[in-house]
């Protein structure tokens, strides 16, 4: 899950901050929309994930762009366990995870799913 704003630690790329300032003058709109603005901000959403995932090799349609990294934790988990469940719902985590990580596996426990914290 590779984290394209550095968690808030550094300043914006110029490449980025140009992209950024773009899509505030021009993508503003709903891009699930199909007037001219929803249009046009649909095509900066497409442009961005083919760019982002041309940067980190994969194809556009495996990418997701989440609010936060919080977000981003959650969906990644829940992925891998979907991706496996032939095999087993159940995940090893070790027990000095970011707390996004430790809260993803709570769920995953109350839900029916089996956790092993493992110590350090």
């Amino acid at each position: 899950m590779p984290y394209f704003d550095a968690a808030s630690a550094a300043p914006l790329h110029p490449v980025a901050r140009q992209a950024l300032l773009a899509a505030l003058d021009e993508g503003w709109a709903d891009p699930a929309r199909l007037y001219r603005e929803g249009r046009r901000a649909r095509l900066l959403l497409d442009a961005a994930r083919e760019a982002a995932a041309d940067a980190v090799g994969c194809r556009p349609d495996e990418l997701v762009f989440t609010s936060s990294g919080t977000t981003a934790v959650h969906a990644g988990i829940a992925g891998a366990l979907s991706g496996r469940r032939r095999v087993g719902r159940h995940l090893a985590l070790s027990a000095v995870e970011h707390s996004s990580v430790l809260h993803t596996a709570a769920a995953h426990e109350a839900a029916g799913g089996t956790v092993t914290q493992v110590p350090v």
